[in-house]
């Protein structure tokens, strides 16, 4: 059986006890309404997103070969107890009437129990008598190959030396998993180059742990009971912290949009009545694993202000921008539309800076490790943008990405936040602005 359908499986039996529970519950009690009736239904929902990210949080949806079952069913009851004085107790300051109904309490706590019970059934009979579906694999490799290889079945062998060809084939095949990388330390700059190369992808990739010396500082590691191979983590958020980060993108773009849209309306009055031109200058750019997208933003330059040069950076007193630009420009004014981006879900409000496509080809060939950068949704804001200014020289490319993996490495919604309140500084202060 594979993780994805063994996590299904988990997922949607928590789900059914859960609903199960409360509408037994219900019915059990002396509340009048009727169990298919609005309030329920509801209620039922409302707790049924609530257990599922406790579950989430407390990591209870990891695979079976990560987890040891009674620690598992320790830990669930655990939280279980806590869930329920946790939503009891807020049910009662609210003032949720149904709670003091007399029955549903004791009948809701009795009825919580059949989850350990599934639990216990259900990860045992993977444990014991379900095998996971071996992954299928390409192994790179300069040398000696690890005689046994745990769960993976080789698909095939390549050489270190050969891996500008492989990428392209092994891409035209859908039955391949993953890549390992057995190493023995030995061609530190093919291996480099391999996992750079993969990491735009969503192959899954898997190293010798002779090779953590050489590659510790640009990702994160996760120990395979079943086999030798370490598997490269390129950034620390889980499902369910990137669902939530999607979520608050969501959310605050449309508040935004709402909010700005008076500022907006100026915004773009005033561009139009400036320069001739369009309002909106609109550019191609490489978001998550390279997928290309229309980025928009205000004009603040004059239009064409590439015609003759081609893609180039802005420059200090760039005499091309315009006299709104020259005022946007300080404030970040001219980056408001892309929350369009963020709206549509080619872009997040804080990761790396999306790139022009001819400018990451160029980098990705002189940069090791430049690929990283597309593991994540680009950004409004960065890491690299509070710790470092406009992009003037290639030097200044290779600190900013110094930024851009440190941030992707350390991953998560309070740094999110972090950046967000340090862009505010920033723009207050109009650093790094040209």
């Amino acid at each position: 059986m594979s993780r994805k359908y063994e996590l299904m499986i988990t997922l949607l039996g928590d789900a059914f006890l859960l609903t199960t529970a409360f509408l037994v519950s219900w019915k059990a009690s002396a509340i009048e309404d009727p169990v298919i009736g609005p309030r329920a239904l509801l209620g039922g929902l409302l707790l049924l997103i609530y257990w599922l990210a406790l579950f989430q949080s407390a990591n209870l949806y990891l695979t079976r070969s990560r987890i040891q079952l009674m620690n598992e069913l320790l830990r669930m009851f655990q939280l279980i107890v806590v869930g329920l004085v946790v939503f009891i107790a807020a049910a009662l300051v609210m003032n949720i009437d149904f709670i003091r109904v007399r029955g549903f309490i004791p009948a809701y706590t009795i009825a919580m129990s059949s989850l350990l019970i599934w639990r216990f059934f259900w990860r045992g009979l993977v444990g014991e008598y379900i095998r996971p579906k071996r992954q299928k694999v390409v192994i790179f490799h300069n040398g000696d190959i690890t005689r046994d290889p745990g769960e993976f079945d080789i698909v095939q062998r390549i050489s270190l030396k050969d891996y500008r060809h492989a990428p392209r084939k092994i891409l035209k095949n859908n039955d391949i998993d993953g890549i390992l990388i057995d190493s023995n330390g030995i061609h530190t700059e093919e291996v480099l180059k391999v996992i750079s190369s993969f990491a735009e992808t969503h192959y899954e990739i898997y190293v010798s742990p002779k090779l953590y010396p050489v590659i510790y500082n640009y990702s994160l590691f996760q120990r395979i009971d079943t086999s030798p191979f370490l598997k490269v983590i390129f950034h620390p958020l889980s499902r369910w912290d990137r669902f939530l980060k999607r979520v608050i993108d969501i959310f605050i773009s449309v508040a935004a949009l709402l909010v700005l849209s008076p500022l907006l309306s100026v915004l773009a009055i005033f561009i139009k009545l400036d320069t001739p031109g369009p309002v909106f200058h609109k550019q191609d750019r490489t978001g998550l694993r390279g997928k290309r997208f229309t980025l928009v933003k205000f004009r603040s330059m004059v239009s064409d202000a590439e015609k003759h040069t081609g893609p180039v950076w802005a420059e200090k007193n760039d005499k091309r921008i315009t006299r709104v630009g020259s005022i946007m420009r300080p404030f970040r004014l001219d980056e408001l539309p892309q929350i369009v981006n963020v709206l549509r879900g080619e872009m997040s409000f804080v990761g790396p800076r999306p790139e022009r496509p001819a400018f990451v080809e160029h980098f990705r060939k002189e940069i090791p490790f430049y690929g990283l950068r597309l593991t994540v949704h680009p950004g409004i804001t960065g890491w690299a943008q509070v710790r470092h200014t406009y992009d003037q020289s290639f030097d200044d490319v290779k600190k900013k990405l110094q930024f851009d993996l440190e941030y992707i490495h350390n991953m998560s919604l309070q740094l999110d936040l972090k950046i967000f309140l340090k862009t505010v500084l920033t723009v207050i202060k109009k650093e790094g602005a040209h």
